[in-house]
C-alpha cells in the first residue's frame, strides 16, 4: 500500500517537485552512498516525466553533487546514468577492474570521463553492454560470470543475479531496501527533495559529500 501511495503522491506534484522526488527516489543508492551509479529511463510518451526532465531535471542532479550522462535516446525513452564521480573512480579504478575494462576496448586512462563517454558509445552499439554492472556496483565476480554466460546457477535475483557469494548479496540487498524505504516515507511525509537528499546521504553515506 505505501507503493502505491509513494506514486499517486508523486503524481499529484507539479513538474518540478514531481521530477526532483523522482530523481530523489530512483538515484536515492547512490546519493546514500551504497551504489556508485544507477540508470533511469525516462519515457518519452509520458509527457510529464518527459517535459519536467528537460525543464529541471539536469540542473537539480547537479544541485545534489551528482552527474549524468544520456546512455541512448530514442523515439520512445531516454536513458541516463546517474553517478557519484567520486565512487565510480574508487570503483572502476581498482586494478581488476582496469585491467578488465581495458581488455574491453576501454582507455588505459585515469580520467573517468573517458570511462563513461567509451560506457556511451558502447551502450549505443551494443545496446546494454553487460559491463555496466560494474558502473551500476554489481560485485565483480558476478558481473565476470554473467557476461562469461556462465554454467554456474544463478543462486539469487534480485538487484543482480548472484552467481558466488549470497549472503554478502542478501546484506546489500537489505541495505538497498532500507535505503528505498526511507526515501518513500519522507517523500510521502512531504519532505523537499532537497532537503530529503540531505538527509539521505546524512542518514547512510560515510563519505563526506556536500549538498
Amino acid at each position: 500500500m505505501e507503493y502505491l501511495d509513494f506514486h499517486s503522491k508523486l503524481d499529484s506534484m507539479h513538474n518540478k517537485d514531481y521530477i526532483e522526488n523522482f530523481l530523489v527516489y530512483n538515484s536515492s543508492l547512490v546519493i546514500a552512498g551504497v551504489k556508485p551509479g544507477v540508470t533511469v529511463t525516462i519515457n518519452k510518451y509520458n509527457d510529464k516525466l518527459y517535459e519536467s526532465w528537460n525543464d529541471y531535471g539536469a540542473k537539480f542532479i547537479s544541485s545534489i553533487n551528482l552527474k549524468f550522462i544520456s546512455l541512448r535516446s530514442n523515439s520512445t525513452s531516454l536513458i541516463i546514468l546517474i553517478y557519484d564521480e567520486l565512487l565510480l573512480k574508487n570503483e572502476l579504478f581498482s586494478n581488476a577492474h582496469r585491467n578488465f575494462l581495458i581488455n574491453l576496448g576501454y582507455p588505459d586512462t585515469r580520467y573517468i570521463d573517458d570511462y563513461i563517454y567509451t560506457l556511451k558509445s558502447r551502450y549505443e552499439l551494443y545496446n546494454c553492454p553487460h559491463e555496466l554492472g560494474l558502473f551500476l556496483g554489481i560485485p565483480f565476480e558476478d558481473v565476470k560470470d554473467f557476461i562469461d554466460c556462465t554454467t554456474k546457477k544463478c543462486l539469487l535475483c534480485r538487484y543482480w543475479k548472484v552467481y558466488n557469494d549470497t549472503e554478502k548479496a542478501k546484506l546489500i540487498f537489505n541495505k538497498y531496501d532500507t535505503v528505498k524505504e526511507f526515501t518513500i516515507k519522507n517523500i510521502l511525509a512531504g519532505n523537499s527533495s532537497r532537503d530529503l537528499a540531505l538527509s539521505i546521504k546524512n542518514s547512510f553515506n560515510t563519505e563526506i559529500h556536500y549538498i
